[in-house]
């Protein structure tokens, strides 16, 4: 059976099979269509049984060749494998017989030292409005690292602030571990001016439902009492997360900002200090690994990776501006 014949049989052979999308199908199809352009050029007159895992390979390499990702190019070594499979080649089917392309995992995307600027100042702004609602928020982020379920979650009592320190209590982390991060002046004096408003925010719900002859729900209490509180009760992470992308598209940042990044973004000013304009040592990744309440150290290690600009900067390029 020609190549074009055999392509067109297991396409209806996929449309028949029940598991796989429409999206899906015609994903595979395409792959396929276009090995058999590269295939009919490549060794005129061949079909499927004449196909040799050095010819799997060079189609591979050509892909290397013209920049195709390697999510993409292994996505075609999988359906080349199946439309073999088809044709009857599922016992010597060559393109098992090929190795798939490595897939470098990216570093993870940490906020540049004027990219966080720009977010703080755009929390800075709404500060009057929100009363510093979002600069507590963010700097909260950046500065100790919280999941954003853990920052969902937080207890007035998780937050313990004094002129000089201040601390951090996540209680119910990530497979149910307490941990305690320090708080840096950068964190705590947004927090305190937002923990002002928070005990006025408290007191106004208290009159409000004595009014009603009602007991003020027991999230808006203080000293006792979520931390973060919306308009209508405790911020979600749903509602965290809007907030994040507001301050992102405020910024005028690239992409859109996730509390994701501003974890990111204090792992990474802790293992590389300089690219943040920080003249300290590097931390250790043990101790990186118990502030971010990872369980694994391999987990952490992966913020070391670094992303093309970490690589510049240490060959010499100048670093941006702060």
């Amino acid at each position: 059976m020609d190549l074009d014949a055999s392509i067109a049989s297991w396409e209806h052979a996929l449309a028949r099979e029940s598991g796989r999308s429409a999206a899906t199908v015609q994903q595979y199809v395409g792959d396929a269509w276009r090995f058999a352009t590269w295939f009919t050029s490549h060794a005129p007159g061949s079909t499927l049984a004449d196909l040799t895992p050095g010819d799997v390979r060079d189609y591979r390499d050509a892909l290397l060749v013209a920049g195709r990702a390697p999510t993409t190019i292994n996505r075609a070594l999988i359906s080349l494998g199946l439309l073999c499979d088809q044709a009857g080649r599922r016992d010597d089917n060559p393109v098992r017989q090929v190795d798939a392309v490595d897939e470098v995992e990216q570093a993870p995307q940490a906020l540049t030292r004027l990219e966080w600027n720009a977010v703080r100042r755009a929390a800075e702004q709404r500060a009057a409005r929100d009363h510093s609602l979002s600069l507590a928020l963010v700097c909260l982020m950046r500065y100790a690292g919280p999941r954003v379920g853990e920052v969902a979650a937080l207890q007035l009592a998780d937050v313990v602030l004094s002129a000089r320190r201040g601390t951090l209590v996540i209680r119910r982390g990530k497979g149910v571990k307490r941990r305690e991060v320090p708080l840096i002046v950068e964190a705590r004096e947004p927090l305190g001016d937002y923990l002002n408003e928070r005990r006025r925010t408290a007191e106004r719900w208290a009159q409000r439902s004595s009014a009603r002859d009602q007991r003020a729900p027991t999230w808006a209490g203080w000293p006792d009492g979520h931390l973060f509180l919306g308009q209508r009760g405790p911020l979600t992470e749903r509602g965290i997360r809007l907030i994040v992308a507001q301050l992102g598209q405020a910024a005028k940042l690239d992409q859109p900002l996730s509390p994701h990044q501003l974890r990111h973004t204090f792992a990474t000013a802790l293992l590389d200090p300089a690219a943040y304009g920080l003249d300290r040592a590097p931390a250790t990744l043990p101790a990186v690994q118990a502030l971010l309440g990872h369980s694994d150290i391999a987990t952490t290690a992966g913020y070391t990776r670094a992303s093309p600009a970490d690589l510049a900067r240490m060959l010499g390029e100048p670093s941006e501006p702060g």
